[in-house]
């Protein structure tokens, strides 16, 4: 994606924090249960 590896692993985070942003505000709308988990 990016030579950087740094800058490349902060993109794919930063995706990954508003994939779950909006898929907690869907739970929310529609009543379903969402849980966080950590990856360790």
């Amino acid at each position: 994606m990016v030579k950087n590896r740094k800058l490349s692993r902060a993109i794919s985070d930063l995706g990954w924090r508003s994939f779950r942003d909006m898929l907690s505000a869907k739970s929310d709308k529609y009543g379903r249960n969402f849980r966080i988990i950590s990856r360790w």
